[in-house]
């Protein structure tokens, strides 16, 4: 009886350290989003054009973006525009698009112009 519960608790223990190795080996390889200016402004334009799918949308929104914080700040900015200036989606070639109210679209606009700016003057 005190081998089967001293047996029990060494597996509990190296299960216990199996996972712990697996949690600190996997943890530094959740995903992020990892985006150019370039990048950043296609997407503005596309949004601006009404072709941008409604998944890149969401997707460029949803995550964040850690290795550019000047990045992260426009996704905020564009989830801001998402909660005010969405009028909803429509279907371009078989893609469900992103649609923008007017609103949206002046606040993308002026982006986009800033950010057209700014990726001459950052390094």
């Amino acid at each position: 009886m005190w081998v089967q519960l001293l047996f029990s608790i060494v597996f509990l223990f190296l299960l216990l350290l199996v996972l712990v190795l697996f949690f600190i080996r996997h943890q530094s390889k959740v995903p992020y989003y990892r985006l150019t200016h370039e990048q950043c402004l296609a997407l503005l334009k596309r949004a601006i054009q009404g072709t941008l799918p409604e998944y890149e949308w969401h997707a460029f929104i949803g995550m964040t973006v850690r290795d550019d914080d000047a990045l992260d700040e426009l996704r905020e900015q564009c989830l801001l525009i998402d909660e005010f200036g969405i009028k909803g989606t429509q279907l371009i070639n078989g893609q469900r698009c992103v649609s923008f109210n007017k609103r949206g679209l002046s606040q993308l606009e002026l982006l986009l112009d800033e950010w057209q700016h700014k990726a001459h003057y950052l390094v």
